[in-house]
């Protein structure tokens, strides 16, 4: 979200012990084991935040089997928490769809979802677009690009009917382009791996993004790109998938939020999810 009081450019080895009051874990794993499978085409990891200070979760979906989808806040439709969305359109996973501007309904990068497109216009300052549910059986079923590539607006956008422009977090095949600074936040995130599956990513945590995508590269996730949902207390994470739920709620961000206290889902007006099997 675009905060009033403040703007910062806001954002495996399974052993489930959630760190936020919020999460119900499930029984943990062993060190060496890389997912968790809750049902086939989805899989959660949970890891050591960038800090080494608490934990992030990672849930990695099969488009294939598992397509994402958008939903929005229409005109006289309100904004819902990430539960509430997944309750209303029977979603078991839900994650930001990206900030959004002082009136509490514009995504502060272009939009297309379907027939709704808000803004219509693309932000030179924005450097990654999700795409997903494809026009064309010949395009891929979820992409992660980055938007100073040739002919993205006119070859790519035309093939999909879903694009969500925000802040690009890692360059495709895996540079961060975060130079370091004081800032930190917790982060809600969408990344790519080298097989073509979606990434959910939540860390409560907070951490630069520098050190947060750096940290993101050397785990055994196979990232190729990622890209900035939100940060802070908007920063969302909902699950509830094969026996294991985790309600992760965003909280500190630099000269906004500065406390680790926050426990309360933000209403958001766009959000990506995946269908309840």
């Amino acid at each position: 979200m675009k905060h009033p009081v403040a703007v910062p450019i806001a954002l495996i080895l399974f052993s489930l012990a959630v760190a936020s009051a919020n999460a119900q874990p499930a029984p943990p794993q062993s060190a060496s084991t890389s997912w968790r499978k809750l049902i086939p085409g989805i899989e959660l990891g949970v890891v050591p935040a960038p800090s080494g200070q608490g934990q992030m979760q990672i849930v990695r979906v099969d488009a294939r089997s598992h397509p994402l989808q958008v939903c929005s806040a229409s005109a006289g439709q309100p904004s819902l928490t990430v539960e509430e969305w997944a309750a209303k359109r029977k979603l078991c996973l839900v994650i930001n769809a990206g900030m959004y501007d002082k009136d509490g309904t514009t995504h502060c990068g272009y939009l297309k979802n379907h027939g709704f497109i808000l803004p219509a216009t693309f932000r030179s300052d924005y450097s990654s677009i999700c795409v997903f549910s494809p026009l064309s059986q010949k395009a891929a079923l979820f992409r992660l690009l980055d938007t100073d590539d040739a002919g993205i607006e006119k070859n790519i956008l035309s093939q999909y009917a879903v694009a969500v422009q925000n802040l690009r977090l890692i360059k495709h095949p895996g540079e961060n382009r975060w130079k370091q600074q004081p800032k930190m936040w917790s982060e809600a995130a969408l990344g790519e791996d080298k097989d073509g599956n979606a990434l959910f990513i939540f860390c409560r945590t907070p951490s630069t993004m520098h050190d947060f995508n750096d940290h993101l590269l050397k785990l055994p996730i196979s990232l190729v790109s990622a890209q900035h949902l939100d940060g802070g207390p908007p920063a969302s994470f909902y699950l509830s998938c094969g026996g294991v739920t985790i309600r992760g709620m965003g909280s500190f961000e630099s000269g906004f939020n500065e406390t680790h206290h926050s426990q309360k889902f933000w209403q958001l007006p766009h959000v990506i999810g995946v269908k309840a099997p």
